[in-house]
């Protein structure tokens, strides 16, 4: 019994040591947003009109890209057009908090108007959700304000 317990400990031990390793493995690809909530609340119709197209891959390097549409009025010619641009957003991503936790991290350029000039200025967007159900197809990431419940593109 003793030997039992004994190796069931050291199992346990190798398992929890593995775990960013699973998770990595588990979180590579390209995954879409199928329900999203914010404050308990189902805002997903909401999150694809305003982030059509919406995707994230991640790669077992510890990087992300954000894929999303915008669309946006021109002016063309006095003519006014819809446009559209789908924009990456990339970064990198670590575990914390006994891998428990992911936190990405992306530079954003934003840009200060100073006078009649716009000056860019960048800073760090970080960003922490708590994993919950990670598998091989299927995540959903948690934090303060929302929920998003993803499917890995086949």
């Amino acid at each position: 019994m003793k030997k039992i317990l004994s190796l069931l400990m050291i199992v346990v031990l190798v398992a929890g040591c593995n775990k960013e390793k699973t998770y990595k493995a588990d979180l590579a690809g390209t995954w879409n947003v199928y329900k999203y909530l914010l404050y308990n609340v189902d805002q997903t119709q909401q999150f694809q009109n305003q982030h059509a197209g919406y995707y994230i891959t991640f790669t077992a390097d510890n990087k992300f890209t954000e894929y999303y549409t915008t669309t946006f009025d021109t002016v063309i010619n006095g003519n006014l057009t819809a446009d559209t641009v789908t924009t990456p957003i990339a970064g990198t991503y670590t575990f914390t908090n006994n891998d428990e936790m992911i936190v990405l991290d992306n530079t954003v350029t934003a840009y200060n108007l100073v006078d009649t000039v716009y000056v860019p200025y960048t800073y760090t967007n970080e960003r922490k959700y708590t994993i919950f159900n990670l598998t091989a197809d299927h995540v959903q990431l948690r934090n303060d304000s929302s929920q998003l419940y993803m499917s890995k593109k086949k």
